[in-house]
């Protein structure tokens, strides 16, 4: 705030809130009264923790601030329930009680969660949202089948988040909504709970899990009514990596790293209103009279969503001229706020460019298009340019560049992967650089080599393939930290349980740990410093504070800090 001649001004206002109320919300107060910046999981936004006015109905910020989700959980007609609770019903061979008959354990309170966010010494809840097919209409999941399917990934996660599993705030109908029999005032709950149903599957601070694996003879998880609307909220506007689909993960996996990249769910462009609602007709409800509810519903999230966006991000995601004229159609609808489209990495070619070209004059908003690395022929990428000139948008916002892969049919690249096409020492990670670049394994500018090539489909599968043993590569190393940070919790603990027996007799966890002239777990003479006390942090350190925000929780990880 400022002051003048002693006094303190009157605070500036934005909107109808006062704008200390806002950075109240941004930041917490030392002991010395110093103010510090909060860095929520996952990069929440810190005005979303205002107390006062009515940001949370503001369209630009409804699905990624936290306003809006503590609103739908003051009222308590939807609950989220604690992963830990959900863990113990699994280890336990139970089934799931419906929302009426939780112990008062299993539930976040909307204050406790919303403490979390505010409160930088605590670790800030991770929001988990599990869409899936009903097993039954008297119980979702009356034999387990699904809970058995997701409880075991839960401790996985939490540690992905740095986060204890306790920490996880989930949502699941069966236990988040009132169900059946209702009483009246039950009814008049659920009623209201639906208003919000969208938010945990649209919101950016939420993650979503598709069980799409269901077992024999129950309907496909994909001919349901209410998990296709989910799945079509979860993949309208949100980062990729937020939606992952289980029923894609395979037996063995290793790691958190390795399920992510397994289980990216695959994404299309948004439905329009009209086609969600046409296709919907042909979907299973338990309640026929969802469907309408269902429809609207859609219908109000699209305009909404997509309405706020200034940027879509469809990269690398396999899509061709189809997908391309898809979105075309609906590019007209955020005409008004839409300033950045990324479509590069895909196999889009002529017919999909063309479609771009035409709706780009009702696209009044949009300053950058991002094509590279798509098989845009030379016409079609000229018809293109033109087609943004006469637009009057910024003349180097259309970023066409290098066309990597060939239209189907023509020449590609060629033998991208094969062994018989590298150069001596030429590696997979040297190759796939290479083909970004529009280069051929073999050296030659292009990839035409010698008229030896290949289709776009044929490339694009080899590049997967160079790009599937980079993310394995990439798994292992994950692998082998995760390995090296569980053994440094267990010296850790062993130190200090050793220091606790020893008392003042006994070495420092830094003397032991490295410290100038001490000896390793293994006997081996650390340099001077000390090899861990050099590293992490100094001569005498202890290794719990050396590493900084790295303690030996539960997790393996403080708050928000990583080692």
């Amino acid at each position: 705030s400022a002051r003048a001649g002693g006094r303190r001004a009157a605070d500036p206002v934005m909107g109808n809130t006062p704008l200390r109320t806002l950075l109240d919300g941004c930041c917490a107060i030392k002991d010395d009264g110093l103010p510090v910046g909060m860095d929520y999981h996952h990069n929440a936004a810190a005005l979303a923790v205002s107390e006062v006015g009515e940001m949370y109905t503001q369209k630009d910020v409804y699905y990624k601030e936290w306003d809006s989700l503590r609103a739908a959980l003051t009222s308590q007609d939807v609950v989220l329930i604690r992963g830990s609770w959900l863990e113990e019903v699994y280890r336990k061979g139970d089934v799931l009680p419906r929302r009426q008959d939780l112990p008062p354990e299993a539930v976040w309170s909307a204050e406790e969660l919303m403490a979390g966010v505010r409160d930088h010494r605590r670790q800030t809840p991770q929001v988990l949202s599990i869409s899936y097919s009903w097993l039954s209409r008297d119980h979702s999941d009356p034999d387990g089948y699904h809970l058995r399917n997701f409880a075991p990934l839960l401790k996985h996660f939490a540690r992905n988040c740095k986060l204890s599993v306790d920490n996880l705030a989930i949502f699941i109908d069966w236990c988040s909504l009132p169900q059946r029999p209702r009483t009246q005032a039950e009814e008049n709950s659920y009623r209201r709970a639906l208003s919000s149903i969208d938010l945990w599957y649209a919101h950016w601070l939420v993650e979503v899990w598709l069980l799409t694996k269901v077992p024999d003879g129950a309907t496909p998880f994909e001919d349901r009514g209410w998990p296709k609307f989910e799945r079509a909220l979860a993949t309208l506007t949100r980062p990729p990596e937020l939606t992952l689909d289980l029923g894609l993960l395979r037996a063995g996996w290793k790691n958190w790293s390795q399920v992510a990249n397994e289980c990216q769910a695959q994404r299309r462009p948004p439905e329009t209103p009209e086609n969600f609602a046409a296709d919907l007709v042909n979907k299973a409800f338990s309640i026929r009279e969802d469907e309408h509810f269902v429809s609207e519903k859609y219908r109000e999230v699209f305009e909404r969503a997509l309405g706020q966006e200034a940027q879509l991000w469809y990269a690398g995601l396999g899509w061709s001229d189809r997908e391309a004229q898809e979105l075309a159609q609906l590019l007209p609808l955020c005409g008004s706020t839409l300033r950045d489209l990324e479509l590069r990495g895909n196999e889009i070619a002529n017919l999909g460019a063309a479609a771009l070209a035409e709706a780009l004059p009702l696209c009044d908003a949009l300053e950058r298009l991002s094509l590279e690395g798509n098989c845009i022929g030379k016409e079609a990428q000229q018809a293109l340019n033109d087609a943004w000139q006469r637009t009057g948008k910024p003349k180097f916002g259309l970023e066409i560049g290098e066309q990597n892969f060939r239209p189907r049919g023509s020449n590609g690249m060629q033998n991208v992967g094969n062994s018989g096409s590298r150069l001596p020492g030429q590696d997979d990670a040297f190759v796939m650089r290479g083909v970004m670049r529009g280069a051929s394994p073999s050296g030659q500018p292009g990839g035409t080599g010698n008229g030896m090539g290949s289709t776009s489909t044929a490339a694009s599968e080899q590049l997967n393939q160079l790009l599937a043993r980079q993310a394995a590569f990439e798994a292992r190393i994950e692998s082998s930290v995760a390995r090296l940070t569980d053994g440094l919790v267990e010296v850790a603990d062993a130190v200090g349980a050793r220091q606790r027996r020893g008392g003042s007799g006994t070495p420092s966890p830094a003397a032991s740990l490295g410290g100038q002239g001490s000896m390793m777990h293994h006997g081996m003479p650390s340099p001077s410093g000390g090899q861990f006390g050099g590293q992490f942090g100094g001569q005498g350190t202890p290794l719990g504070h050396a590493v900084g925000p790295y303690s030996p929780t539960q997790s393996g990880f403080s708050a928000r800090g990583q080692l």
